[in-house]
């Protein structure tokens, strides 16, 4: 039996014992479509396993994520890989591998917030092959409680291995799974392409051969015959693929996906004063259905969030536009432009929930003052203001809080039909 079979094997007990039973309860949410929120896996399942694995993306289907996120990255040789980091020397065993020690070297960049990275002494993947990329292993990141058993049994991804696992994974387990593929960091993978768009156009014709999106601009495909693609057999009588939904921080790039194809985009934004005001979402609901902002700025506000963050603004332009929304007031602003709203990301119940006005001195900006002391304040408060998807890690927590919500809200709504 191979390594991964026996990793699998195991994290299938795992996933089993959380014995996840789908919410079929015919209850209003306060969702944009009246649907119970849905949970995003970041990352697959990176509480417990090493994120975007084989492994990850399994266990986060046996805990019952409504989507599995993968981050797109762009090997030399044009290959899209799965990994969140540009970089791999955090998350993987590549420091250990001889003949990969040649693409060491230090970097610096502006990412799209402005924000300038300096790292040294890296490994990045826009230098490497994907030969070189499949000699590496995946490590579980060190973080206090995250289990590091499962380190070095795994390898990074292609997309296309991850759209093969999510056909896998529907058949096997007998529900579709949404995919939500992120494009990390496109104007830097296109940097020496063919053209400017080349990344983008790579991710659409690999989302597409899947049959998840269809393209309705003009892409030459001559150009990408190099694209390793796997054969796609139909699915069997009754399986049915889950949607697909783009996001990208990179604005231009959200765009262009909305324009080429017919698979919604998700505006993904963490230190941007402009999304935060009422003409700020009338421009991001032109080509955007989903609106995806930290988490923060639903609770202590854009102001402090973004001050935290360094970022400056023209007060007197954010002024003309009518301000900064007021943090309870986002979901309804963003519903009311008909987008639906998708904050992140929610941790481990054993990690910090990470909000400002946790921290003594800056006290939310909400009319209600709200701050969640713990876990399930900080979900029931989301599921009220009707976030239509939360990016979650440790999904079997999640889809607890959230059967308890709906427990709640059956109560509730059962109180009225009796009054």
């Amino acid at each position: 039996m191979r390594t991964n079979d026996i990793a699998v094997a195991i994290l299938s007990l795992v996933g089993l014992s959380a014995a996840f039973i789908d919410d079929t309860r015919n209850l209003k949410w306060s969702t944009l479509g009246g649907k119970k929120t849905r949970l995003i896996g970041h990352r697959g399942e990176r509480a417990f396993v090493p994120e975007h694995t084989y492994a990850s993306y399994w266990q986060a289907a046996l805990e019952g994520a409504d989507f599995i996120e993968p981050d797109l990255a762009l090997t030399r040789d044009g290959q899209i890989v799965v990994s969140h980091n540009l970089w791999l020397g955090e998350t993987t065993n590549i420091r250990d591998i001889p003949e990969l020690q040649k693409y060491k070297r230090n970097i610096t960049w502006p990412d799209s917030s402005g924000h300038v990275y300096e790292l040294t002494n890296e490994y990045f993947i826009f230098d490497m092959t994907l030969e070189d990329i499949k000699k590496v292993r995946v490590m579980q990141s060190d973080v206090e409680y995250r289990p590091q058993i499962y380190n070095g049994l795994f390898g990074l991804l292609t997309f296309d291995e991850y759209l093969s696992t999510m056909r896998e994974l529907t058949v096997k387990l007998g529900r579709p799974f949404g995919a939500i593929p992120e494009l990390k960091m496109p104007k830097i993978y296109n940097m020496g392409r063919p053209y400017p768009r080349y990344f983008e156009d790579r991710a659409i014709i690999t989302l597409s051969h899947y049959g998840l999106a269809n393209i309705t601009g003009n892409i030459d495909k001559s150009q990408h015959s190099d694209l390793i693609l796997s054969p796609v057999a139909p699915l069997p009588a009754g399986s049915a693929l889950g949607p697909a939904v783009w996001q990208c921080f990179d604005q231009d790039t959200s765009a262009y996906l909305a324009n080429n194809t017919d698979v919604p985009v998700a505006c993904t934004r963490r230190c941007h004063a402009s999304l935060l005001h009422t003409q700020g979402l009338d421009a991001v609901a032109k080509y955007a259905k989903i609106v995806a902002p930290w988490k923060d700025f639903f609770v202590t506000g854009a102001e402090a969030s973004l001050k935290a963050k360094g970022v400056t603004w023209n007060a007197t332009e954010i002024a003309a536009m009518g301000g900064f929304i007021a943090p309870d007031q986002l979901v309804k602003e963003i519903h009311s432009r008909g987008m639906e709203v998708c904050p992140w990301t929610f941790y481990n119940s054993k990690e910090s929930l990470s909000y400002l006005c946790q921290e003594k001195g800056i006290k939310p900006a909400s009319r209600s003052g709200f701050c969640p002391k713990d876990k399930t304040e900080e979900f029931f408060y989301f599921f009220e203001q009707g976030a239509d998807y939360m990016f979650v890690e440790d999904i079997v927590e999640a889809n607890i809080l959230r059967t308890f919500f709906a427990n709640k809200l059956e109560n509730k709504q059962n109180q009225r039909l009796d009054s």
